[in-house]
């Protein structure tokens, strides 16, 4: 029989207390940046003392590179997926359902990734943690996939920045989209798949505009071989 070593009761309360810091500290940075927010603050809000941070983290510098590891592990998983792979409208569709389905449920999270980049005295821990190791290759991917012809030319870093902004900024702007539309949940599951299917869209106008041309011509067919038959019809 393998024995199971559980926690003791002073180890559980050491990490309750180190994950209670991460998310005020969490928190606080999303609303005021790394230089608006102080140790004695992030203590305050976590019900604890000061010294206690320090002892878990010895520098705020340190505690905002861990509050970056764990906020940005799974949403950087999602996002290396996302621009990885190849470019499938069906494939683009899910990932973009599992990035806004997280940051439906981790709004504070949003918020902290958009003032990461209005904080640029913040230090260099987010471009270390999740635009390095992410958006560049995806802009190299992007690069590559221009050479090959497999979409039309753009700019590799014009195109990630905006996708990102697009990803991240609407769950930042509750108030602005609620005062768009009255009475209407941006964050609610119709709301969500409906900016899915726009920015699938957006996408694929962006890369492969001969797919909106082709559609078009779909439609056009359609529309025409319908008045050609009403005619028909009509005649008879």
């Amino acid at each position: 029989m393998v024995a199971i070593t559980r926690p003791s009761g002073e180890g559980r309360r050491t990490g309750d207390r180190r994950q209670a810091i991460l998310d005020a500290a969490t928190r606080l940075f999303a609303e005021r940046g790394f230089t608006g927010v102080s140790v004695q603050e992030i203590a305050d809000a976590a019900g604890t003392h000061k010294t206690t941070v320090l002892y878990h983290f010895d520098t705020k510098d340190a505690l905002h590179e861990a509050v970056l590891a764990q906020a940005l592990g799974r949403i950087a998983e999602i996002q290396r997926q996302f621009f990885a792979g190849p470019i499938v409208r069906e494939r683009v569709a899910f990932l973009i359902d599992q990035i806004q389905a997280f940051y439906a449920e981790h709004p504070a999270l949003a918020r902290l990734l958009q003032r990461e980049l209005l904080d640029p005295d913040g230090g260099d821990a987010y471009l270390r943690l999740f635009v390095d190791p992410i958006y560049v290759p995806a802009m190299e991917s992007v690069q590559r996939a221009v050479d090959r012809g497999l979409v039309r030319p753009i700019d590799p870093a014009l195109f990630i920045h905006d996708t990102h902004v697009a990803l991240v900024g609407y769950f930042c702007h509750r108030n602005f989209l609620e005062r768009l539309r009255p009475g209407m949940d941006p964050y609610s599951v119709d709301a969500l798949i409906a900016r899915r299917d726009y920015l699938v869209d957006w996408i694929f106008r962006l890369l492969l505009p001969e797919e909106g041309r082709a559609k078009r011509e779909v439609r056009r067919e359609k529309v025409a071989a319908g008045r050609k038959r009403t005619k028909l019809e009509a005649g008879l």
